[in-house]
């Protein structure tokens, strides 16, 4: 009877690691040219019905947008718009037993409408580098540029917290944004609350984003190598990390087999355990930098198409032009992107083979 029941034990925690939710949400709706990121791969036929799964990170042109609806598995209704210039990835992790959805907004703008559906563990937040905020019910826009946040709330309330993605802290204390109020969440941690234009919410919203992002967008014209020298020494010594973080990965043996299977583990719960430990030691070592080379990456990327042609020959503290520092950046455009791809691809192997739960939960 023991010998039974420990194997209905086994029998429903490799169900639970198998079927934690991959599918998350369909795209219902998109204008132009949407890039998915999926398993180190770019998808072909992108479309509406499209499906979203876990970690898969979802990119806009300047001409392009796509609004995407929860499924089921995500345990929320409702949906997600992606404006034009914005890269976010969408991922649900499972932490203390509730389906925590989470839009990790990389660059530019987002737009959401959820609700939790009934009798379901589930939440949900957007979180940048720079802050994580709370949903709770609500329809609301956020907005994103060189490291500030802007939140408005059309509906409900969302708990906009200040967050280091470097060294994953979170603010104790919190702004309420709630219908009215606008808050902002500055690089530096502080935040502030302003009043939000009555009228026409997404009008309004539309003018107050882009004269918010016009202001950040003068102060690097004005002067584009004093904002480039802030990631210039940055990314020279980060994106090399990343390239080794990559090899290191890329060099562990259980990780090559689980890209081999890809979404279909194979093998007992016995032996993911042991699998699971060979990994996660090095994922957990190239964490820290790995995230900090992505930031430096993302934040480079939203500067460049603003930088003036006439300010190429400008020199930078390291001795480089600007122009120099932009070819070199373009030049790696394909490695660092494969680095990434590589890193969530191994976070999502190890969750599959975990409940769902990422190997960064307790970091």
């Amino acid at each position: 009877m023991k010998q039974r029941n420990l194997l209905l034990v086994v029998l429903l925690l490799l169900a639970g690691s198998i079927g934690f939710s991959q599918v998350l949400g369909r795209i219902e709706y998109m204008e132009g040219t949407v890039q998915i990121s999926r398993n180190g791969t770019t998808l072909s036929g992108v479309d509406i019905g499209t499906s979203i799964e876990n970690l898969d990170q979802v990119k806009t042109t300047p001409d392009s947008s796509v609004t995407i609806a929860f499924s089921k598995n995500s345990g929320l209704s409702g949906t997600l718009q992606i404006v034009p210039g914005t890269t976010a990835v969408i991922r649900q992790d499972q932490i203390s037993g509730t389906a925590t959805n989470e839009v990790e907004l990389l660059a530019g703008s987002v737009s959401l409408k959820v609700k939790r559906l009934a009798g379901v563990r589930s939440a949900a937040q957007v979180k940048t580098p720079t802050s994580v905020l709370g949903v709770r019910g609500t329809e609301f826009v956020v907005a994103s540029f060189n490291g500030a946040v802007l939140v408005a709330c059309k509906d409900g309330e969302v708990a906009c917290f200040a967050y280091s993605a470097s060294t994953g802290s979170k603010s104790t204390q919190s702004i309420p944004s709630v219908p009215g109020k606008l808050v902002e969440v500055m690089e530096n941690g502080s935040m502030k609350s302003g009043d939000f234009p009555e009228g026409n919410f997404e009008e309004n919203w539309d003018a107050v984003r882009d004269t918010w992002k016009n202001f950040y967008i003068e102060l690097l014209v004005a002067d584009p190598a004093a904002m480039l020298n802030a990631f210039a020494g940055t990314w020279s010594l980060y994106s090399t990390k990343l390239e080794s973080g990559a090899a290191k990965l890329r060099a562990n043996q259980t990780l090559k087999n689980w890209l081999k299977q890809g979404s279909t583990p194979s093998g007992s719960f016995g032996i993911w355990m042991k699998e699971k430990q060979a990994v996660v030691k090095d994922l957990i070592s190239v964490r820290g930098d790995m995230m900090l080379a992505i930031i430096t990456w993302y934040r480079i990327e939203e500067l460049l198409p603003y930088i003036p042609e006439s300010a190429m020959s400008r020199k930078l503290a390291n001795g480089q032009t600007i122009g120099s520092f932009i070819a070199q950046y373009k030049k790696s455009s394909k490695t660092v992107s494969n680095a990434i791809s590589l890193f969530r691809s191994a976070e999502k192997l190890y969750m599959l083979r975990n409940d769902g739960v990422s190997p960064f939960s307790d970091f």
